[in-house]
């Protein structure tokens, strides 16, 4: 027990008015509050590592994951309602945090008292005038996550593990200068592209898209005659940045991230966008200023070495995800409870 966070020594709670206008009361559920729905349904959520999960633990995780992404996100309260308030987001979250934690567990992780107590005293959340103010800690365990002490600490015992297990499967991912320069790149450049925008109907869009790599590759046919080829209208976009939204497509994102890696003249694989099922070739580019790269270079290649560590544990994820097995649909779970 973490006895130093559990004195009742405040008769009386004092309302702090910049608390309550910082963090809304998003009131954590979790098994204690909830029962099995009574209409007929799965007896158990799915399956991890071939042992069932109940859906009293697939509350708790529930509870758990409300509890860190308020702990991530109580000063911006619009993306901690956005996140909060996304049904499906948050049930996919507690379902890959059950399979992780049971790896961390695998991996005989361990959070000694000290790590949870440091954690505890240095979030901003429970300070106040620049110190730990245990009259706030109490109040938002109460209050804002619903939680008890010794139930809180546990989810942050957890959050640690999780965190542990992470840096150690990350441990050995290096970035090279080529992983910099391409995210450097990706963050930078603008671009112009030529598009062929399909329906919503993949196999068609399959069939269109090799008929035209035949024709680039065997007529030397560049990628607007090998569309006319086949009665389809090239359009062009205006130049267009990673963080920009491109009128007829929609978010650049992801457009940017293929450009970088494609070679001059060559053409992407399809695209899903909520418009539709497309291809391009880019047609314009405007590099980055290498000056500038040389004097941000050192900080990036932090940004970089991130994001590839987040790659890699995206990747580890869904290869553990495609061991389980569901029983309970994601997007509406809370049907399943009463």
């Amino acid at each position: 027990m973490l006895k130093l966070f559990r004195k009742k020594n405040v008769a009386k709670m004092i309302l702090w008015g910049i608390l309550i206008l910082i963090l809304p009361a998003f009131v954590i559920w979790g098994s204690g509050g909830l029962g099995r729905s009574k209409e007929r349904g799965p007896t158990y959520v799915g399956l991890i590592n071939n042992k069932k999960v109940s859906f009293d633990e697939f509350a708790q995780s529930l509870g758990s994951i409300k509890c860190h992404i308020i702990l991530n996100y109580f000063n911006q309260p619009k993306m901690l309602g956005s996140f909060l308030n996304n049904k499906s987001f948050m049930g996919k979250l507690a379902w890959d945090r059950l399979i992780m934690a049971k790896e961390a567990k695998r991996y005989k992780i361990k959070v000694p008292d000290q790590d949870v107590i440091n954690y505890i005293r240095s979030h901003p959340l429970f300070s106040r005038n620049g110190g730990f103010d245990d009259r706030i800690y109490e109040y938002v365990l109460r209050n804002n996550l619903g939680l008890d002490p010794r139930s809180f600490e546990e989810v942050v015992r957890e959050n640690l593990a999780l965190r542990k297990l992470n840096d150690l499967l990350a441990k050995d991912i290096k970035a090279t200068d080529a992983d910099v320069l391409e995210g450097y790149r990706e963050d930078n450049e603008k671009f112009k592209i030529s598009y062929v925008m399909f329906s919503q109907d993949a196999s068609l869009a399959e069939e269109k898209h090799k008929k035209i790599k035949e024709f680039m590759q065997k007529d030397k046919d560049s990628f607007e005659a090998a569309c006319a080829k086949l009665k389809l209208k090239t359009q062009e976009t205006v130049l267009f940045s990673k963080t920009d939204y491109v009128e007829g497509i929609g978010e650049a994102a992801s457009l940017v991230n293929i450009a970088v890696r494609l070679k001059q003249d060559e053409i992407s694989d399809l695209i899903q966008t909520r418009k539709g099922i497309l291809m391009f070739r880019v047609s314009e580019m405007h590099g980055f200023d290498e000056e500038k790269f040389k004097k941000e270079k050192v900080d990036y290649s932090k940004k970089a070495l991130e994001n590839k560590k987040n790659k890699f544990l995206e990747n580890w994820l869904k290869n553990l995800e495609l061991a389980t097995s569901l029983n309970i649909d994601l997007n509406n779970y809370d049907k399943y409870y009463r």
